[in-house]
């Protein structure tokens, strides 16, 4: 009995608080009022500052009223300064026709009154007479509003006979006007321009060309239709041997079987 008394005496002892533990729990209370006291001073006081607080209505942001476009002027380019290039003129169309002599009007004249139409164009001389050659082209199917640029006079000389280019030098050009019928006088007749050109200077068998687009132009600025043209050496007297010392032309009749006839080159537009 005595143990059971001290079991409960002993138990007694663990459960009794102690003054300690009863100030703890008092604090606690205490902290816990002034927590709570502080949490409703400061709803207390939120409130009151809403209620105090006036409604601010935002003032509306005004539209702005659209501006035109400030357009900037162009700036002066570079080539703006520099003067304008004109308009190249656009280059003529070169034409070309080809004219071939007349059979008719070409052949040879004699100083002793002979001649012949039908055989070559001849020039030189023997010991009884001087020959000279001659050469038409007709000229009349040209445009008349055409621009002549170039004329060249085309004879192949065919062959030689003695020394022709040692006994009268060159070979040089007329131009003259013998018109539709060639005949012995025209030999000696007076010429448009004499002399006015070199056809040859050797006796090479070839093609001999001379300018005559200033004697061309002539014509046709005096409405010939025909361009005219007498051959000879520049010196001239009898002399040699009856063979005599020639240059033998083809003429429009072909009588040296060459095929080279004579020939107007003219180039217009």
């Amino acid at each position: 009995m005595d143990d059971d008394l001290a079991s409960i005496q002993n138990q007694s002892n663990q459960t009794a608080p102690s003054p300690d533990q009863k100030t703890d729990w008092n604090k606690i209370l205490i902290g816990i009022s002034v927590f709570g006291l502080i949490l409703l001073v400061s709803g207390i006081s939120f409130a009151i500052g809403r209620s105090n607080q006036k409604e601010v209505v935002p003032t509306p942001t005004p539209t702005p009223l659209p501006t035109q476009p400030i357009i900037p002027s162009p700036k002066p380019r570079p080539e703006d300064d520099q003067p304008k290039a004109e308009t190249p003129t656009p280059t003529p169309k070169i034409l070309s026709k080809t004219l071939s002599g007349d059979k008719n009007l070409d052949g040879f004249q004699s100083s002793n009154g002979g001649g012949n139409l039908t055989l070559d164009i001849r020039a030189g001389r023997n010991v009884n007479l001087v020959t000279r050659g001659f050469v038409s082209f007709d000229i009349s199917s040209l445009p008349k509003t055409s621009t002549i640029t170039e004329v060249t006079l085309r004879l192949y000389q065919a062959k030689t006979v003695g020394n022709p280019y040692g006994s009268g030098g060159n070979l040089i050009v007329d131009h003259l006007k013998f018109e539709d019928n060639l005949e012995n006088a025209d030999y000696g007749a007076p010429a448009l321009l004499s002399s006015f050109a070199t056809l040859s200077t050797n006796a090479a068998v070839e093609w001999k060309e001379v300018d005559v687009k200033s004697e061309v132009m002539d014509d046709l600025s005096n409405s010939r239709s025909l361009s005219q043209y007498r051959i000879h050496f520049n010196t001239e007297n009898t002399g040699g041997d009856v063979i005599g010392d020639f240059v033998y032309i083809e003429s429009a009749d072909n009588s040296e079987a060459t095929g080279n006839t004579p020939q107007l080159v003219i180039k217009y537009y």
